[in-house]
């Protein structure tokens, strides 16, 4: 895993990883590049070319005074109009695992698919989004949090998605947030989890 923002430093990140798979002529290797916030276009098929994966965190776009202020205007409008875009890694046809980079941010994914189905605060700023052509579905962002998680760590012949045989790791919601209004899914909340077929948290109202 390298950790690599500025475009720069993930082209870097990836011709490392194009020369050592040449020198040591290994296979089935899944590196990681760690947040890939601002990548230029043009290395974007280098990822699935190579296997690498994006290792990004939703919450990254949440459009706050920070990311306007600050970080936006630093990148300038070229790089800021395509920065903590997700969709131009599943274009690209990468794998791209959802993180948190808890403690930074927080854990839960929920405002987190809220954000990047939205590219707004949870306030509703700025209307439409912040660059909204970033944006992607709430299925990819499940998918994202899930299947692409337990590929990335060479785990999903026993967790990322629920099939027979793999773990019962679950979590029953009180809402369908594919089908419910975008700003319904931050009040959506956990009714139960499950992990390897055993309840560790239910609601008190949950029968």
């Amino acid at each position: 895993m390298l950790h690599a923002i500025g475009d720069k430093a993930i082209d870097m990140a990836l011709n490392a990883y194009e020369y050592a798979a040449k020198t040591n002529g290994t296979s089935g290797r899944r590196h990681r590049i760690e947040h890939a916030e601002v990548p230029l276009l043009s290395d974007l098929p280098r990822f699935k070319h190579l296997g690498v994966i994006a290792s990004t965190q939703a919450m990254f776009a949440n459009p706050d005074a920070t990311v306007l202020d600050n970080f936006a205007v630093l990148l300038g409008p070229a790089r800021a109009s395509h920065a903590d875009s997700f969709k131009i890694f599943d274009d690209a046809g990468a794998v791209q695992a959802f993180g948190s980079d808890w403690p930074v941010f927080s854990f839960v994914p929920l405002p987190s698919i809220y954000c990047v189905v939205t590219r707004m605060t949870p306030q509703g700023t700025p209307p439409g989004g912040w660059y909204p052509q970033g944006d992607i579905s709430v299925k990819a962002a499940l998918r994202h949090f899930t299947r692409d998680g337990a590929y990335a760590t060479f785990d999903e012949k026993i967790r990322g998605t629920l099939a027979p045989g793999k773990l019962a790791d679950l979590v029953v919601l009180s809402r369908d947030i594919l089908t419910v209004p975008p700003a319904d899914i931050l009040k959506t909340k956990v009714l139960l989890t499950v992990m390897g077929g055993r309840d560790t948290y239910r609601a008190p109202d949950f029968r």
